[in-house]
């Protein structure tokens, strides 16, 4: 299996509402914004939380372009729902050369902008598409930052905040598909595959950037592939859950998780209708 040295980038989800959507977020995290922005190129504006791993990106339609396609069409009947996985790149050829070598119908780098409203200051990028049939049906793309665009990191407004993404489930009919896409075609390394009898499947981690893509591939998932949740990780989920409460977010009890040594808790409100999971790994 071909490694490409590819990160995954942002996690994107979209929303109707972004000024309401950021401060429920912002909340959550116990972080402030890095960015916020538009997309003149597609219709779309978005409002940034960049954490030690990846970025979140709230997107929203603002105007007409392919970007406000996206969002209206992963939106329909809900109000806000997880949109998609953006790849990473530092070198746009190496990327294409391998991924379609590996079968991925990847378009040239396309240029790209965002502005920060608060700023004015402006990054620039270059996207690489391909049909969202390669990732079954997810929205999904590579990015090429330019080496002088800088996003900050999200500032600390709180006790207890959000470190980083732990990983996104992805659920699926097709193992096969998955480790073609995400192993072969983009040369994200499988770091553990085992079969899960009690969900009836099998359940494949990817990993990059510190991060994974838990995949559970189930004959009792839908058709096409369904980019599910997202697990966030906090260094003290006790303060992190005391926080949660006295600021009016509904959260479960902490309670052991599957992986030894973990605790979770589930969130129940102001995580714009993405089932979260917060995460406390043990000290090493």
């Amino acid at each position: 299996m071909s490694t490409h040295n590819t990160t995954i980038d942002h996690v994107i989800i979209a929303v109707s509402d972004l000024a309401r959507a950021s401060k429920d977020y912002a909340l959550l995290l116990g972080r402030g914004p890095s960015w916020q922005g538009r997309h003149p190129d597609y219709g779309t504006a978005n409002t940034l939380f960049r954490l030690d791993n990846t970025y979140i990106e709230l997107l929203a339609a603002q105007g007409s372009g392919i970007g406000a396609e996206a969002v209206a069409a992963t939106l329909q009947s809900k109000q806000n729902a997880l949109g998609g996985l953006v790849f990473g790149t530092e070198d746009s050829s190496e990327f294409l050369a391998q991924a379609r070598n590996a079968g991925l119908a990847a378009s040239d780098p396309a240029p790209s902008h965002g502005v920060d409203e608060l700023s004015g200051n402006t990054r620039r990028w270059s996207n690489l598409f391909w049909d969202p049939a390669a990732a079954r049906g997810i929205f999904s793309f590579c990015i090429c930052h330019e080496a002088e665009s800088y996003l900050p990191p999200a500032p600390i407004s709180a006790l207890a905040p959000i470190s980083a993404v732990d990983h996104v489930v992805v659920q699926t009919r097709d193992a096969d598909a998955a480790k073609r896409f995400y192993g072969e075609q983009l040369g994200i390394r499988l770091a553990l595959e085992q079969e899960v009898p009690q969900w009836g499947g099998t359940q494949l981690f990817f990993r990059a950037s510190s991060m994974s893509i838990e995949v559970i591939a189930s004959e009792k998932s839908e058709a096409m592939d369904n980019l599910w949740g997202l697990a966030l990780k906090t260094a003290d989920i006790d303060a992190t859950q005391q926080r949660l409460n006295e600021a009016g977010i509904e959260v479960s009890e902490v309670r052991d998780g599957r992986k030894k040594g973990t605790r979770v808790c589930t969130v129940k409100s102001h995580a714009l209708n993405v089932p979260t999971l917060l995460i406390e790994h043990p000290l090493k």
